[in-house]
């Protein structure tokens, strides 16, 4: 019975050694390219699927039911590798794209804000502009209100000074026609008293006579 098992299993070890001598290039390149123990490597896993089709080929025309099973447990690990290669490289192109939408998404918002800031900027340079015209259009009434007012002022000084040189001017006239009868009164109360002396003369030169 132990003399069957062991011609049973000597092609099956003749086989996994087969393989093993196979892979060593392999794992020589894995191991230059940092790919070692990578079993999602495509040439790792294009490998493993090659030694499952091997070992499920060759069990079944040995009937060897080990070797047969051994074929189909690495047609299955193959099988779950290769689905999460799959989905890992579904994954890989999802972040590539997220990456991409996120980074397109920033330059946008970032797009944006800057036309904000510039708006902004623009908006209250405008601001500045026009609070200046309008302390300039208030500077300018004011400079207009302040001369209007010194004009004004100056012409009614004018009109007082005029007036007060024409009261002025009358109270002289007066004055001097006061002067001019007061002189005219003394002038004649001079030439009355002259004529009075020579009245008195002529009568006291007749009494004498």
């Amino acid at each position: 019975m132990s003399t069957r098992t062991n011609v049973r299993n000597l092609p099956r070890t003749v086989i996994k050694t087969y393989l093993s001598a196979a892979r060593l290039p392999l794992n020589a390149v894995a191991k230059a390219n940092g790919q070692q123990g990578n079993e999602q490597w495509p040439p790792a896993l294009a490998f493993e699927g090659f030694e499952a089709s091997v070992e499920t080929v060759l069990g079944s025309l040995l009937r060897d039911d080990t070797l047969i099973e051994a074929g189909r447990l690495r047609q299955a690990k193959v099988a779950q590798l290769r689905k999460a290669a799959e989905l890992e490289a579904v994954a890989d192109t999802t972040r590539t794209q997220a990456r991409e939408e996120f980074t397109e998404r920033r330059e946008a918002a970032q797009a944006k804000r800057t036309q904000a800031e510039q708006r902004a900027a623009q908006r209250e340079q405008q601001i500045e502009r026009e609070a200046e015209q309008r302390k300039n259009k208030v500077d300018q009434t004011t400079t207009k209100k302040k001369a209007a007012a010194q004009q004004a002022k100056a012409a009614q000084e004018k009109v007082i000074d005029r007036r007060e040189r024409v009261a002025t001017t009358e109270a002289l006239t007066n004055e001097e026609k006061a002067l001019a009868a007061q002189q005219e009164a003394l002038d004649a109360a001079e030439t009355a008293g002259v004529i009075d002396d020579t009245i008195e003369g002529n009568k006291a030169a007749r009494r004498t006579a």
